[in-house]
């Protein structure tokens, strides 16, 4: 299997498990912080969305990049910043979702091994790029699933 077909394995593994993490939370739930230290659920999936809407960027995938400023930190925005609801992040999550997949699944090996700059010297190509990515995505996936079981929620099913 290419490196790209491994990567978009992972992507659409990370679609499922988005999915799969955020069932059966609710509203209030998704607000909640376990720790004042941490971010609660909705912020993570908020900001696992903003990922997922840079990463369209940076391949010049044609989706609307919501929310921009609202989860591209780690740190939550003022009490006054409007914040969608956990439902409203699903949605545009699983509306792009395809869309994204597709516009990844036409990137040429010429597209993926460019260089380019990323604090991270193993990471220093495009396509090392998607790779932290996949696994950001997954590494907040799984802070969210441990925020899950916090919660009293059985564990997140991966299918």
């Amino acid at each position: 299997m290419s490196a790209k077909n491994q990567l978009l394995a992972q992507y659409d593994l990370h679609n499922t498990l988005f999915n799969n993490v955020l069932a059966d939370i609710s509203e209030e739930e998704a607000n909640i912080k376990l720790v004042s230290s941490i971010n609660n659920i909705k912020w993570l999936a908020g900001h696992l969305l903003w990922v997922q809407s840079n990463l369209a960027r940076t391949f010049a995938v044609p989706i609307e990049i919501v929310w921009i400023d609202h989860f591209n930190n780690q740190i939550p925005q003022p009490p006054d910043v409007e914040i969608p609801s956990l439902e409203e992040i699903k949605n545009v999550w699983n509306q792009h979702a395809a869309a994204i997949h597709q516009g990844l699944e036409i990137l040429t090996d010429k597209i993926l091994n460019s260089p380019m700059e990323f604090p991270l010297p193993a990471f220093r190509t495009h396509e090392g790029l998607w790779a932290f990515i996949n696994h950001h995505q997954a590494y907040t996936i799984g802070q969210i699933g441990i925020l899950r079981r916090g919660l009293g929620k059985e564990a997140m099913k991966y299918f």
